[in-house]
């Protein structure tokens, strides 16, 4: 992990996303009001408005003396309102730095209300430097509200990034339910159904992020985790369905991969005459993890990618070979001091970032896609997309306007 990071966003803020988004559960927030206030409307975008959050709003006096007694009794008030299936108790820094007894809360809880299912996910300070984990720790928070259930032979599983997968995966889920395969999708929009992961006797990641989810499946549930790659791009769609369908022995998902590549060959060879006749260098920097998934589909077009990694889990360690291997694309995790060295050394056509990197490249006119806005990057038709739209999406033009402004005006 670069030491200069530019997600300026806690793992919190992802965590309170992703739980946001399943129906079924209340992600309760236990952190004083100014971290409960920037997480909440930093998240809220991501949410959808029907569902609920809350928070515990520790005071000054808690901070001394512990707000466990305030924790416990929110977490009664949200289940006697709402009855939601789960309540995950997401504990911010300030908790985890005054050593809140926070699973013994649980522990009362659970004697008192023998039916509530309440878990706990540490996110904030146990993960200073990569949002993405907030997604993963939830995940797993997640998982702990789950009971053992009876494996369905030949039945697999998919398990994505965040929230914003809840619902997304149909560009893969498609090829399965063609070729007549049982499968099991996490997340999905409900709890209820998010819970039939634990039925699959494989499972089957389809992003870097979900290590620790996977790890406990395989610990808890005794899931069969096979990491293949991230099915984003022609190639690693390509290669991801057919790694299933060899493990699988499903000839018919082999034969679905064939019609598509046939459907596709086309538009991706225009992308590319495209990408060849106007070089891209591309720098994308620790976005919520789609920096190695948008960067494989971009190499595959044919840009010089740099990467700089926003997490280094045995799930990326996986990845990084094959995108060196198969595009030689750059990985950077030295440290630098700015975000502006870094882009006056690689001199990149383009860039990728965080919302809060943007004035380090605005002052040099370099176009910048916003990562946030990148995600669900799955499949054939998303890669098409991203590459029939891309050179439109950078606004060149009005790039260029400013720079003859300022060499012309400005001194």
């Amino acid at each position: 992990m670069p030491l200069k990071n530019y997600e300026h966003c806690c793992s919190t803020v992802q965590a309170l996303a992703s739980l946001g988004k399943i129906e079924g559960v209340i992600p309760l927030l236990h952190g004083p009001q100014p971290c409960l206030y920037q997480n909440q409307v930093a998240s809220m975008s991501c949410r959808p408005a029907q569902l609920v959050t809350a928070g515990t709003l520790v005071n000054k006096s808690e901070v001394i003396f512990g707000g466990e007694a305030s924790l416990k009794q929110q977490v009664k008030n949200l289940y006697e309102k709402y009855h939601p299936k789960v309540i995950v108790i997401i504990t911010t820094c300030i908790p985890q730095l005054i050593g809140e007894d926070v699973e013994g809360v649980i522990a009362e809880l659970k004697k008192e209300i023998p039916e509530l299912t309440v878990t706990t996910c540490k996110t904030g300070f146990n993960y200073p430097r990569s949002m993405p984990l907030g997604s993963d720790a939830a995940w797993v928070a997640v998982l702990e509200s789950f009971s053992l259930q009876d494996k369905i032979p030949g039945a697999i599983g998919i398990v994505g990034r965040t929230g914003q997968d809840a619902g997304n995966l149909a560009p893969i889920e498609m090829y399965f339910k063609k070729a007549g395969l049982t499968f099991f999708s996490f997340p999905t929009p409900h709890i209820d159904t998010m819970a039939d992961i634990v039925r699959a006797e494989r499972v089957y990641p389809i992003h870097i992020t979900p290590w620790l989810t996977c790890k406990r499946l395989s610990e808890s549930f005794s899931c069969d985790v096979h990491y293949l790659e991230i099915p984003a791009g022609i190639e690693g769609t390509s290669r991801f369905l057919r790694g299933i369908a060899d493990r699988e022995h499903c000839q018919k998902l082999h034969d679905l991969v064939d019609q598509e590549e046939q459907r596709v060959r086309p538009m991706l060879d225009a992308i590319r005459k495209q990408f060849a006749r106007e070089k891209v260098r591309m720098l994308l920097v620790t976005g919520p993890a789609n920096e190695v998934s948008i960067g494989k589909i971009l190499a595959e077009f044919g840009a010089e990618v740099f990467i700089v990694p926003c997490m280094k889990n045995k799930f990326y360690q996986i990845e990084k070979k094959i995108l060196q291997n198969r595009y030689n694309i750059r990985f950077i995790e030295d440290d630098f001091d700015t975000l502006g060295d870094l882009i006056d050394e690689i001199q990149p056509t383009a860039v990728s970032i965080e919302f809060q990197a943007q004035p380090e490249t605005v002052a040099r006119f370099i176009p910048t896609f916003i990562n946030m806005l990148y995600l669900v990057e799955y499949g054939y038709d998303y890669a098409l997309d991203l590459g029939t739209n891309f050179f439109k999406n950078m606004h060149r033009p009005v790039y260029e306007t400013w720079k003859n402004f300022v060499r012309k005006y400005g001194g």
